[in-house]
C-alpha cells in the first residue's frame, strides 16, 4: 500500500513539475509546410513573436504547365527543405525548440511526404515532440497570430485547392457550414486565366492566374458578359459552393468570342471585361453563401458566432472580394478580419502558430511519427451543412439593392 501511495505521489509530482516547466519556459515551435508547391518554415514563440521564417515557391517551374506537376513539386521540396529550415532557424538554438509541427493533411500527397520524411530526420536527431498539423486548421487560426481575435468566429478558407465556410469554436473544434462540391474558386480563376492565355500578357505574365484576373478586372466592365446560372445562384438553400458550372460557362464564352490573348491583339478590353465578369461571379457566389451563414447564425440565436468574419487562403487576398464582404459585414455590424496577404497563402508561419496553439494545450502532441501517414483529403471539423439546408433560409441575390431599399 505504501509503495502504491509513493508511486501515485510520484506521478502527481512529475505532472506538476512538467506543467510548471511548460508554463515558465517560453514555447518555441518550428513549423514546416509542404502541402503543395510552397516550401515554408518558421519559428514562433507563445508571445506571437516570429523569430525566423523562410519560404520558396515554385511558380516559375509549374506555370508553363498550367498547374502543379507532382514530381516537379516533390523534387523542389527535396532541394528546398534543408536551406529553408536552416534560414528559419538562423541564430536559434535547437535546444530552445519545444516541438516541431508539420502539415500532414490535406494536400498533395507526394509533397506532404517530403515534409513528413524530413521532419522524421529532425525529430530523431534532436529528440523533439511532434505536432501533426491539419493544413486548413492552420489557415483558420493564422488570424489569432496576426490579430487579437477570440473564439468563436466565422471563417472563409478560399484558395486554389479549397473553399470552406466554417465556425471556429476552439483550437480543435470546427463546424463546417459549407464547402465546395466540385472545384475551388482559385482553380476556377486559374483555369479561366489559362484559357485566355494570360501568362503571355505583358501586364500580368509574372502573376498567378487569379491575381492576373484581379489586375485586368480593374479596367473591365463586369456587365458585358453574364455568367450567372441557377446552379450557383442564391436559390440553393445551403452554404455549399459550386464553381464548375461557372467555369464551363466562361470557357464557352472564351471559345465563342475568341477571347484569348496573343501578341497581335491591339485592343485587350474584351479580356478585361471577361476578367471583371468572372471575378464578380465568383465573389457574388461566395457572398451569398456567407450572407446565408450570417442569417443562419441569427436563426440559431448564437450571435457570438457572427461577431467576426475571418478571410484566409490565397483567394482571400483578392481586394474586390474583401471590399464586397466588408460591405456585407458592415451591414450586419460584424467585424471583418484578414491576415496580411503574405500569410493568406501557404507558409511556415501558420504551421508554427498552429503548433503553438496546440502545444500549450497539449492537443495532439506525440513523441513518435513512425505511424503518421499523410492524407490527401481530410475534412475540417463537424459537417452541419445539412442543418443549414433544412432551415431553408432565403437570401436576396443582390443584397445591396435590399440595403438601398431599406435606407429609402
Amino acid at each position: 500500500m505504501n509503495l502504491l501511495r509513493c508511486h501515485l505521489w510520484s506521478l502527481i509530482f512529475n505532472k506538476y513539475i512538467h506543467q510548471n516547466i511548460v508554463c515558465l519556459r517560453t514555447i518555441r515551435i518550428l513549423g514546416i509546410e509542404t502541402s503543395c508547391d510552397d516550401t515554408g518554415a518558421a519559428v514562433i514563440d507563445d508571445q506571437r513573436n516570429i523569430l525566423g521564417e523562410s519560404i520558396r515557391n515554385q511558380l516559375q517551374y509549374h506555370q508553363k504547365f498550367g498547374g502543379i506537376v507532382p514530381n516537379i513539386a516533390k523534387q523542389h521540396h527535396y532541394e528546398n527543405l534543408v536551406p529553408v529550415v536552416a534560414e528559419a532557424m538562423n541564430n536559434i538554438e535547437w535546444d530552445s525548440i519545444s516541438a516541431i509541427a508539420t502539415s500532414i493533411r490535406p494536400g498533395l500527397i507526394i509533397s506532404l511526404w517530403q515534409g513528413v520524411n524530413f521532419t522524421r530526420q529532425l525529430l530523431f536527431k534532436y529528440n523533439k515532440p511532434f505536432i501533426p498539423i491539419h493544413h486548413m486548421e492552420a489557415h483558420a487560426l493564422t488570424v489569432r497570430l496576426t490579430h487579437d481575435v477570440d473564439f468563436p468566429y466565422m471563417v472563409l478558407l478560399a484558395s486554389g485547392g479549397h473553399c470552406i465556410l466554417a465556425i471556429v469554436e476552439d483550437v480543435d473544434k470546427y463546424y463546417r457550414l459549407g464547402e465546395s462540391n466540385d472545384i475551388s474558386p482559385g482553380e476556377t480563376l486559374d483555369k479561366v486565366a489559362r484559357e485566355m492565355n494570360l501568362s503571355e500578357h505583358p501586364s500580368v505574365k509574372d502573376l498567378v492566374g487569379g491575381a492576373a484576373i484581379e489586375y485586368l478586372a480593374l479596367q473591365g466592365d463586369s456587365s458585358i458578359f453574364n455568367l450567372i446560372t441557377s446552379q450557383y445562384s442564391a436559390k440553393s438553400k445551403d452554404c455549399s459552393f459550386t464553381f464548375g458550372g461557372m467555369l464551363s460557362a466562361a470557357k464557352r464564352l472564351i471559345t465563342k468570342h475568341q477571347i484569348k490573348y496573343d501578341s497581335s491583339m491591339l485592343n485587350d478590353q474584351i479580356l478585361k471585361d471577361l476578367c471583371a465578369c468572372i471575378q464578380t461571379s465568383v465573389v457574388r457566389h461566395i457572398e451569398t453563401r456567407i450572407h446565408r451563414a450570417i442569417l443562419y447564425c441569427d436563426y440559431r440565436e448564437n450571435l457570438t458566432w457572427r461577431k467576426t468574419l475571418v478571410l484566409s487562403g490565397g483567394v482571400a487576398s483578392n481586394l474586390f472580394l474583401r471590399k464586397r464582404l466588408k460591405d456585407l459585414c458592415d451591414y450586419y455590424s460584424m467585424k471583418l478580419v484578414c491576415p496580411p496577404p503574405k500569410y493568406c497563402t501557404d507558409n511556415g508561419v501558420m504551421i508554427a502558430w498552429n503548433g503553438v496553439e496546440r502545444f500549450r494545450r497539449n492537443l495532439g502532441v506525440i513523441s513518435a511519427v513512425d505511424e503518421i501517414i499523410p492524407e490527401a483529403r481530410s475534412p475540417l471539423g463537424e459537417n452541419i451543412s445539412e442543418h443549414v439546408r433544412n432551415v431553408d433560409i432565403h437570401v436576396p441575390f443582390d443584397w445591396e439593392k435590399v440595403k438601398k431599399n431599406k435606407k429609402a
